[in-house]
């Protein structure tokens, strides 16, 4: 019976995550349930089992690891898997439903860095180099269109249109896509010229790895470690790379927040 169970619970988990739109929110959501999955394990549970004291003890041991905007996010992930498994019939209450967030009324509010500073970085990269070509069309779609780290990610080759609007360029890009900020945003000579030389010299690459097509990655990993198929890049990496060309420019503690802020976003 409890086999049974466990397997309904396997086919309502993937239920729930193929029911989400974005890709980046599906990869998150998956990652919070095996977090929460493995943490269970250890206490000799499983997700029928969980208790809202369960959920507490939890909540607590994510805060210690992680920041509370991440905790937040990976708590409402738990609570709408629960709302799931409640209208797949599996359980009559949901453990996760008192669960409150935690406070982000503290948090310091991200500044942005100085524009004179951010118009040096996105002129550091090498872009006679796949890598610097990369680097700089990635600085720019923080710095200049205003990016998220989450929509650079995410971009996929499909997402570049045309947009009549864009009058210096009539190109665009589809970013966001299945989130309440899905938008297009104009592509300005500047970032189209970083675009094209990226495209330039990592398109003939991506062909002998087979990761063209409409929705592969717009922005994927160098030819060295990249798997068939391409894969995007990932936030952390991006994270990384901002920190990297800041560093060069003696302020380490430049972000893509800070950098995108200085665009006015």
């Amino acid at each position: 019976m409890a086999t049974c169970l466990m397997h309904s619970v396997d086919a309502c988990r993937l239920a729930f995550l193929s029911g989400l739109r974005s890709e980046t929110t599906r990869r998150v959501y998956r990652a919070a349930l095996d977090q929460f999955e493995g943490w269970l394990r250890q206490q000799g549970k499983h997700w029928l089992e969980a208790t809202p004291n369960d959920l507490g003890a939890f909540r607590a041991a994510l805060l210690a690891r992680v920041a509370p905007p991440t905790a937040g996010v990976r708590l409402v992930a738990l609570r709408r898997f629960y709302a799931q498994l409640i209208a797949c019939e599996l359980m009559a209450d949901n453990p996760a439903r008192a669960i409150a967030g935690p406070s982000t009324s503290g948090r310091k509010q991200p500044v942005a860095a100085d524009a004179q500073l951010i118009g040096r970085l996105v002129t550091l990269p090498d872009t006679r180099t796949l890598v610097g070509a990369r680097d700089a069309l990635v600085l720019r779609l923080l710095a200049e269109a205003g990016l998220r780290v989450s929509e650079v990610c995410g971009l996929r080759q499909c997402h570049v249109v045309r947009q009549p609007e864009a009058v210096e360029t009539g190109l665009g890009l589809m970013v966001g896509e299945g989130t309440r900020r899905a938008r297009t945003v104009a592509l300005s000579p500047t970032v189209k010229a970083a675009l094209d030389a990226y495209l330039r010299l990592d398109l003939p690459l991506r062909r002998l790895a087979k990761g063209v097509g409409p929705n592969a990655a717009l922005i994927q990993r160098t030819a060295a470690n990249r798997p068939l198929g391409g894969l995007p890049l990932t936030p952390r990496y991006v994270f990384k790379l901002v920190q990297r060309y800041g560093a060069l420019l003696d302020h380490p503690e430049l972000n893509p927040q800070m950098a995108r802020r200085a665009a006015g976003f």
